[in-house]
């Protein structure tokens, strides 16, 4: 009696191998995508958070912005809460400081606004800089010229302060 496994037992477990990659590959990148996407809403959470508190920091800055600063935004960039001490830089290979989970694009220089309004600071992410924002469930994503407020969209400067 010989031992081993003969050429069709053989092409079977490898047909019965393809099998399975062709269903197990799509749902592993379909799941790698929606965790990229997941850390990509939290580190943008995360980047407005430290905004307003940069905001809080630099009061006199966003009420001296410009003459109509009922009106207006500035912005803030990534690099610059960074550079603050507000977000702590990544260990990144491209050179930049802060960088997108799903692209790995840098986001150093996206920029997020700024306002005051009854004395709260505001900040929204310029939906501008990505396609992402789309897939942030957990951000409330108002219409342009508006803001979340008490899970209200309400209206927010259009006009960049000069």
């Amino acid at each position: 009696m010989k031992k081993g496994f003969t050429l069709v037992e053989l092409l079977a477990v490898i047909a019965l191998i393809a099998v399975l990659a062709v269903v197990a590959v799509p749902s592993v990148m379909i799941v790698s995508r929606n965790i990229k996407e997941d850390m990509y809403c939290e580190k943008v959470d995360m980047l407005l958070t430290s905004a307003r508190s940069w905001g809080e920091d630099h009061l006199s800055t966003l009420r001296n912005t410009s003459a109509d600063r009922d009106n207006c935004y500035k912005t803030v960039t990534v690099r610059d809460l960074v550079e603050a001490g507000l977000v702590n830089k990544e260990n990144d290979t491209n050179g930049s400081y802060v960088s997108n989970p799903v692209t790995n694009e840098s986001m150093d220089n996206y920029e997020i606004g700024l306002y005051i309004k009854d004395n709260r600071v505001y900040a929204f992410y310029n939906e501008t800089n990505s396609e992402l924002m789309g897939v942030c469930d957990t951000l409330r994503v108002c219409n342009a010229g508006e803001d979340e407020l008490d899970d209200n969209c309400t209206i927010r400067p259009t006009t960049k302060c000069s």
